[in-house]
């Protein structure tokens, strides 16, 4: 019968389909896989099988259904393999940009599937720009298997030469309903697989390979739309266990809020994508960055600062509420976005503070705006604002010398004292104004980095200088730090790498340099006692007291625990095991070592503090992470 050949066709080839880009990704990646042997990938790629049928399936699904309707309902034979060509094109599309979102932030496509429509114009021209290699392997696939799908139609669509009769017939369509079901469920049993189900090949770079990204991104667009899910720990910690963990992380005796701060200008500029490794006051080779690499020689500085996660949302989320974002995810657009929280622009607009949030891109890119004043920001502001563009525009937005101009007129209008967020743009985008002689060259993706990077840091130049020469404007704490890095290989730790560095105009910040590394959750406890305030809520610890310190983050399934020069990682999500580390030589250059006892209480503390913040996070109880110190932590 045709419906049979259909669907055979269909999920044969999209199976096909999914497969080949699973291979195609890891050649793409090939680098970052480089711990693997030939029968770790094969054996990945095969396991992974499962993602692509269940894709397959769904589509091969819907493909049948509207199939059927065109050749039996509208009597159109000549397009009903119209639903299969759109799903392959579907499939390619989603599976090509996969490759390149990986690339870009060193995770398969999730929530972030929700934003595509919002900037496709600028997601399109990025991919054609940025991975034209990719993009066009990915047309040329595409061509090929709509080419296929045209030679094969004369026989799928071939009327049978006698029909199978009801019994056969219904035992065809039972047979069809089975392998669809147990094709989505990977499995006889069981819900629907989650993306967190590829972590339970055991390693999680064989995971990497094993998920299909198209099938992680749909799951999360249909099924978990606006709705996410803690990552599910397999060993619990009770309540007194994490007191007894956690409390030599916070040695200062609990204090109540207090909300009378200095008046102060504060400026938090979060340098879009910036990366620590890039640059020359972490161990780079080229001076890419004079200026910032200058301004760290005023103010407090460490190693590097990791950051709370890989999106600018999540960025502002740690940064701002001092707070663990859902690991692997944003509190932005999600069912977590209402629950409670504190954050330092809420705290210091309570206090009298004016408050704006500054974006060189749309406002609604990625929901950062609206979220930008869920997190007490009163005024927000992107690129459609900025109407006088002397640098025209990259793909994203407005260059960061048309945006610092508009925020220092804005800034000058404004009541003080003041707390202004701002997102960078310029470093958003691998482009350079056509007047612009690139520094590094525009020849290797390298190159063009850091050349972008350069014009950067002159934008950021001029924006200081012209703010402390300005007598309109008080004394102001600069807080500069990136939101997240980008495009970065490595070890799970350099994905994180981003440079920090405060300081104040009239000099009242003592220069400090702080060894080994400090968290992004340390920024608005730091800010907070600057100005003499106090919020208990935040899980960060001010730089400006003793240690001890430690930062935390969270890759693909691993979950890194950091202290000083000692890195613990655990595989979260696959076998439990615990590698331990030290940090030496280069940045995040990290040396195998046996665990011993220290390493041993690092991972604890890591799984304590992961456990008790998520819990309180997806409980809409962030306020109460201190009650766990007082004796009456919530069970």
């Amino acid at each position: 019968m045709i419906w049979i050949r259909l669907f055979l066709v269909s999920l044969v080839g999209l199976t096909g389909v999914g497969t080949f880009f699973r291979a195609f990704f890891y050649l793409c990646h090939r680098q970052g896989f480089a711990a693997l042997s030939p029968w770790e990938v094969g054996y990945a790629l095969m396991w992974g099988l499962r993602f692509d049928l269940a894709i397959a399936a769904i589509l091969a699904l819907l493909s049948l259904l509207l199939g059927l309707v065109i050749f039996y309902g509208f009597k159109q034979r000549r397009w009903s393999l119209a639903p299969l060509a759109l799903s392959a094109t579907a499939l390619v599309g989603l599976q090509t940009a996969d490759i390149m979102y990986f690339h870009d932030a060193g995770r398969h496509i999730g929530y972030e599937l929700s934003d595509a429509v919002t900037d496709f114009t600028s997601l399109c021209a990025t991919a054609f720009a940025q991975f034209p290699g990719i993009a066009i392997g990915g047309l040329l696939f595409l061509g090929l298997a709509l080419f296929a799908l045209q030679k094969s139609r004369a026989w799928v669509l071939h009327p049978p030469a006698a029909p199978l009769g009801i019994k056969k017939g219904a035992l065809a369509a039972l047979a069809m309903v089975a392998i669809l079901v147990i094709s989505v469920r990977g499995g006889v049993s069981g819900l629907p697989m989650s993306p967190l189900f590829a972590y339970k090949i055991g390693d999680p770079q064989q995971a990497d390979l094993a998920l299909n990204g198209s099938y992680s991104g749909l799951y999360y667009l249909v099924r978990n739309r606006n709705k996410i899910s803690p990552v599910p720990f397999a060993n619990k910690t009770t309540p007194a266990e994490q007191r007894r963990l956690l409390a030599p992380l916070y040695p200062e005796p609990p204090r109540a809020e207090a909300l009378t701060f200095r008046p102060m200008n504060v400026v938090v500029i979060l340098l879009e994508s910036w990366s620590a490794p890039l640059m020359k006051s972490y161990g780079a080779d080229h001076e890419v960055t004079p200026f910032f690499d200058h301004l760290m020689t005023r103010g407090i500085h460490a190693d590097a600062m990791v950051a709370g996660g890989h999106r600018t949302t999540e960025g502002i989320f740690t940064t701002f509420c001092s707070y663990p974002n859902p690991l692997g995810q944003t509190v932005a657009k999600s069912q977590l976005t209402p629950l409670p929280y504190r954050s330092l622009a809420q705290c210091l607009t309570e206090s009298g503070w004016r408050s704006l949030f500054f974006q060189g891109t749309r406002k609604d890119t990625s929901g950062t705006g609206a979220f930008a004043q869920r997190l007490g920001f009163q005024e927000s502001y992107g690129k459609e604002e900025v109407s006088e563009r002397a640098w025209g525009t990259n793909r994203w937005g407005v260059y960061d010398q048309d945006l610092y101009r508009f925020i220092l007129s804005t800034l000058k209008a404004t009541q003080q004292p003041f707390i202004a967020g701002i997102n960078t743009c310029t470093t958003h985008d691998d482009a350079l104004p056509p007047s612009v002689q690139p520094a590094f060259g525009m020849e290797t993706p390298l190159a063009r980095r850091m050349s972008v990077l350069r014009f950067a840091d002159q934008a950021l130049e001029g924006f200081i200088n012209a703010y402390e020469a300005d007598p309109a404007f008080g004394p102001t704490l600069f807080v500069l730090l990136a939101d997240h890095t980008a495009r970065v290989s490595g070890s799970p730790l350099e994905h994180y790498l981003i440079p920090f560095t405060l300081f104040a105009s009239d000099n009242s910040v003592q220069p400090l340099s702080l060894e080994g590394l400090i968290s992004q959750r340390d920024v608005a406890p730091t800010v907070a006692q600057l100005l003499g305030g106090h919020i208990p809520t935040f899980t960060g610890r001010s730089l400006l007291l003793e240690p001890p310190r430690a930062a935390d983050y969270y890759h693909q399934g691993t979950l890194g625990w950091v202290e000083k020069d000692h890195v613990v990682e655990i595989n979260l999500l696959g076998t439990g095991e615990v590698k331990s580390y030290l940090r030496s030589g280069p940045l995040a250059q990290l040396t195998a070592v046996p665990a011993d006892a220290q390493h041993t209480r690092m991972a604890q503390q890591a799984l304590a503090f992961a456990q008790r913040t998520q819990a309180l996070l997806f409980a809409g109880k962030t306020l109460e992470f201190h009650t766990l110190f007082q004796g009456h932590a919530p069970e």
